[in-house]
């Protein structure tokens, strides 16, 4: 091989382990207007992912708990979603105080507003039905009813989360799941 050769083999050698490095910028900060609506949105967040546990532990084991046991599921229940519902107003507040300047962002705020008012009629109904089954003697009722009422429940909360991903990316702000660690920037 002649010396260009080499020269040019061994460029691409060094060259190709630099080109894997990926620089993480970290992400651009929030205006304070985008800040209040994100923390709005990660308190109701946090509020229904009680209802999601709950409807898990009345789903799990409904054929072999007691009727004290499944009363005391439905009343869980109820709370959730009253401490959930309590929750909406404020959130939905904040999302209409957010100016949208462009028609998109505005769009997803509609929708995400109209998700909300759905999640609040649903949550409401969710106490209702669950305060009746948490009555003394309604452990059969929780156990032939509970998970039907539970899963209507948990399919609303699965909309509002569509129409929540949209005004998010649109409106720029990035949310870490919960359980995940928040991205570090490489030093």
């Amino acid at each position: 091989m002649t010396r260009c050769a080499w020269l040019l083999l061994g460029s691409l050698v060094c060259v190709g382990p630099a080109s894997a490095q990926t620089v993480m910028r970290p992400d651009p900060q929030l205006d304070s207007a985008r800040a209040a609506v994100r923390d709005a949105l990660l308190i109701l967040r946090d509020s229904l992912n009680t209802i999601d546990g709950a409807a898990a532990r009345l789903q799990r084991d409904f054929r072999q708990a007691s009727g004290a046991s499944l009363l005391s599921r439905a009343r869980v229940m109820r709370d959730a979603c009253a401490r959930s519902e309590r929750t909406v107003a404020p959130t939905r507040r904040a999302v209409l105080d957010v100016e949208p300047l462009e028609p998109r962002r505005m769009k997803h705020r509609s929708e995400l507003v109209k998700a909300l008012d759905h999640l609040s009629g649903v949550l409401a109904r969710c106490e209702l039905d669950f305060a009746a089954m948490s009555r003394p003697g309604q452990g059969e009722t929780v156990r032939g009813y509970g998970n039907d009422h539970a899963i209507r429940v948990q399919s609303a909360l699965r909309k509002y989360e569509n129409a929540l991903s949209g005004f998010l990316g649109v409106m720029g702000i990035k949310v870490t799941p919960l359980g995940a660690n928040p991205r570090t920037s490489a030093g």
